[in-house]
């Protein structure tokens, strides 16, 4: 499994520091409000593009739901707003090497924004003046017993916020594949995923799911770029959007847990959308096919009944509960942020015994 054992973060978003061991195939990050479970699924997510600028920028596109999110919102990223301390993402891969990145806003002169400025008055570009930050850096390296690599890439903007100069990290090339799907399923393109597992005759796989979650479902299919379901005596075949938000959900973590494309699959509020009903089966698909794909899956959520249907799942099949890691995350008023983990032993006893998981009073 192509994955991560371990993760520290400083300065990012809301949390200051916070180190958390120990992960394995299926992560389950648990809180109260702003404790940090979404800020988890992209710092992950912002380590395996690390290559790509505008990672950082996606992240807050998928925070404010706004395609055109300003350069500005670079800010969110800085603990308590503060550029001058940089935020650092830090972890060791399950292959033993170790990978960590540093975020940070700067100033670079660029030519081109300098050429289109002084090109108002026809005079060639002579200087910039610095007149505010203008460049995100990524600063990232990979690092193995024999071996440590270090690479950069960047975003820079004009005076307007528009993006002038992207520089991807050159010379390096991404193993790790993450998809993130967002609580509204926001940062995924369903079609694609559909596509890529009927090209690989992976759709008897989805269609198993699929039944699985509603017995009357016959068929899915890709028709001029809309996904559409087949249900069992009905006339026509219908267009997911018509199905409703839960079989839409359902069918998106599907998908990207049986794409063997990805290595990581980061879902928030797995539970939104689906009726508690589902949650169990969900559970299933996604350990069943998290193993069958060798992927890592880390989930955030903060339903009761979610954690339930998860220990449910677990007692019935037992050769899944070595392979789930469950942790509570809190803002504590003496140490900070902390992680408090439970094997699926904790998560039975407290299930059994109605302990809170979710949070601490």
């Amino acid at each position: 499994m192509d994955g991560f054992k371990n993760i520290e973060i400083k300065n990012f978003r809301g949390i200051d520091h916070l180190k958390i061991n120990d992960f394995s195939r299926v992560n389950v990050f648990v809180g109260q409000n702003n404790s940090g479970k979404s800020t988890m699924l992209e710092a992950i997510n912002i380590l395996t593009g690390m290559a790509n600028p505008d990672t950082p920028l996606n992240m807050n596109r998928f925070r404010t739901r706004n395609l055109f999110a300003p350069f500005k919102d670079i800010y969110y990223l800085f603990h308590n707003m503060d550029i001058k301390v940089a935020p650092e993402i830090i972890s060791e891969q399950t292959d033993g090497a170790t990978r960590s990145l540093r975020m940070q806003l700067t100033y670079v002169f660029d030519e081109q924004t300098a050429r289109q400025d002084n090109g108002m008055n026809g005079m060639p570009p002579i200087s910039e003046t610095k007149t505010f930050l203008n460049t995100l850096l990524l600063d990232f390296c990979i690092e193995s017993d024999s071996d440590k690599r270090s690479y950069q890439s960047s975003l820079t903007v004009n005076q307007e916020g528009n993006i002038t100069n992207r520089k991807p990290a050159t010379d390096y090339l991404e193993k790790i594949i993450s998809v993130y799907l967002t609580a509204d399923l926001w940062g995924i393109n369903l079609a694609s995923q559909l596509s890529e597992l009927f090209k690989r005759k992976q759709k008897s796989v989805v269609l198993q799911r699929l039944f699985y979650f509603d017995h009357r479902i016959v068929d899915v299919d890709i028709l001029q770029d809309d996904i559409y379901i087949e249900f069992e005596d009905v006339p026509e075949k219908l267009p997911l959007r018509m199905a409703g938000d839960g079989l839409r959900r359902y069918l998106n973590i599907v998908a990207a847990s049986a794409n063997p494309m990805n290595n990581i699959l980061l879902i928030d509020e797995i539970d939104n959308g689906l009726h508690y009903s589902a949650y169990k089966k969900l559970w299933e698909a996604i350990f069943t096919l998290a193993v069958s794909t060798n992927k890592q899956v880390f989930v955030a959520t903060h339903s009761k009944e979610t954690l339930h249907s998860l220990n449910e799942m677990l007692e019935e099949h037992q050769e899944y509960q070595s392979e789930m890691r469950l942790y509570t995350l809190a803002d504590t008023p003496q140490k900070g942020h902390q992680a408090y983990k439970y094997t699926f032993e904790g998560l039975s006893g407290a299930c059994e015994n109605d302990v809170e998981l979710r949070g601490l009073a």
